[in-house]
């Protein structure tokens, strides 16, 4: 049963967004001045936004079709000014989140994109709710912006067709019954839609996670309640667990002492099987040592140095092996520029990660290529790779797959991964509803894109499989050591 949603705390954030900054009274009269001389207009085409800067205040306008209004502000103006260059009318905001940058074009006046006029917005008092012209805004802004109707066999013009004329008198809960209907079409795991801080957002992916499996396993068990969670959370256990029984004893022990400590950190350990030493990886997402409280973006370059620490004292430690195994089976994703830092682990030279394209208006622009360089001073793993893989495997943790795929020393064992690689794009309608969409398209360097197919994997293997786990084994990791000739 769907629970009572509350649009307050969005409709909050949006006036909390929107008010920006306020002056001190207790400043100088220059002081003001100087804040006051500021005013500029970026617009960026390709990402419908206007990034209007007045008086030290960055407001952020959506522009779907001609028609704007103003939306939250995630990139605080020291952010966006401290990571763009400006050039000759041309501004290139360098995200520090994400590997590609957005460009945008100085404009003198709102009026010159926003030709169809200003849409009011829920914390206005003229603002009244209309579910027709909220949905007609959502299916134009997926029309501009989203990449991958064509690869999900959807046609756009008829999910239009369907649902425009139930929503002429409709409230917001027939509105919120109609998206999560289309949002299920879509099944895109980077589609989401935020309806209330006080509820989970809508959601649909279309391959099953390993969550997802251990539910249907409790189901088929006839576990319900309390006993189907107790069940989903020892298979859990089991699975993180089992890892550490391959392991030698020098390095069972730590393995143990930092998944107690750290449950979804980085945790390593080798296997030492008929004399030879096989190095274990395991990374549950790209955050780590992100700190992810509030809702503005920021500067991650410091988790990244604190990552690189941390990859160096793995590698390190890892250097006495002869193969290394990475598991990204449950890898949820993060950031795809925190697995940049781990891919240059793998190279001796400057190497193409990923071609990102953005696409807008039915066609794709090509946005940036993504390079890796080495640094030599730095611990660094060249020897043959076995890189797991699931349907879990999602978002950066894909993308990171999909790089590594075209290295020659590496072989992926499991399932394809999810199919999700593109960047969530967050974008917001009048009434405070936020949704983010897939609007990006990564090709790795051999033109390779995975969009709802997933990376493709080099030998299949059920990488949960129940068998194995009824015996305390691993299958993905059994099948690298058969592939190696190795005893357990």
């Amino acid at each position: 049963m769907m629970k009572k949603f509350n649009l307050r705390p969005i409709t909050l954030i949006l006036c909390i967004g929107l008010a920006g900054c306020h002056f001190d009274e207790n400043k100088s009269s220059v002081e003001v001045v100087q804040q006051t001389q500021r005013n500029e207009l970026w617009y960026s085409e390709h990402y419908g936004e206007i990034k209007q800067i007045v008086d030290e205040r960055l407001v952020t306008w959506q522009v779907t079709g001609s028609s704007c209004y103003p939306i939250l502000t995630l990139d605080p103006l020291p952010l966006f000014d401290a990571f763009s260059a400006k050039s000759a009318g041309l501004l290139t905001y360098k995200r520090p989140y994400d590997s590609g940058p957005v460009k945008y074009t100085e404009i003198s006046s709102l009026d010159e994109v926003c030709k169809d006029g200003f849409i009011s917005t829920s914390d206005k008092s003229d603002y009244t709710f209309d579910a027709q012209a909220i949905f007609e805004l959502f299916w134009l802004d997926m029309k501009n912006h989203y990449a991958f109707f064509s690869e999900r066999n959807i046609d756009w013009d008829a999910v239009y067709n369907q649902y425009a004329g139930q929503l002429s008198d409709a409230n917001e809960t027939k509105l919120l019954g109609v998206f999560r209907e289309i949002l299920e079409l879509l099944n895109d795991g980077h589609i989401r839609l935020y309806f209330s801080l006080e509820e989970e957002p809508i959601n649909f992916e279309a391959k099953p996670t390993l969550s997802k499996r251990l539910e249907r396993e409790a189901v088929a068990l006839n576990l319900s309640g309390e006993l189907a969670e107790k069940y989903i959370e020892m298979q859990t256990n089991q699975l993180q667990m089992t890892i550490a029984q391959y392991l030698d004893q020098e390095t069972k022990q730590d393995f143990i002492m930092r998944k107690q400590q750290s449950p979804n950190g980085p945790n390593w350990g080798v296997i030492n099987t008929g004399g030879q030493h096989i190095g274990y990886l395991k990374l549950y997402h790209f955050q780590n040592f992100i700190d992810v409280a509030g809702i503005e973006r920021q500067d991650i370059s410091y988790a990244n140095a604190a990552f690189n620490d941390l990859l160096d004292e793995i590698f390190t430690d890892l250097s006495r092996t002869n193969q290394l195994i990475i598991d990204i089976r449950d890898n949820e994703g993060g950031h795809d520029i925190q697995a940049l830092e781990l891919i240059k682990r793998f190279i001796s030279q400057n190497t193409l990660v990923w071609d990102i394209s953005t696409f807008y208006a039915g066609a794709l622009h090509q946005l940036t290529s993504v390079y890796a360089e080495p640094d030599n001073d730095r611990p660094y793993y060249l020897k043959d790779i076995y890189l797991l893989t699931s349907n879990g495997t999602f978002s950066a943790g894909e993308t990171f797959a999909l790089a590594m795929s075209a290295l020659p020393q590496v072989t992926l064992v499991g399932r394809a991964t999810a199919g999700a690689t593109s960047d969530t794009f967050p974008r917001m309608l009048p009434n405070g509803w936020i949704y983010e969409l897939s609007n990006e398209y990564y090709e790795n360097s051999l033109d390779l894109n995975v969009e709802v197919l997933g990376v493709p994997v080099d030998v299949e293997v059920d990488p949960f499989d129940i068998t194995f786990r009824k015996e305390n084994k691993d299958a993905a990791v059994e099948k690298v050591l058969s592939l190696l000739s190795y005893e357990p």
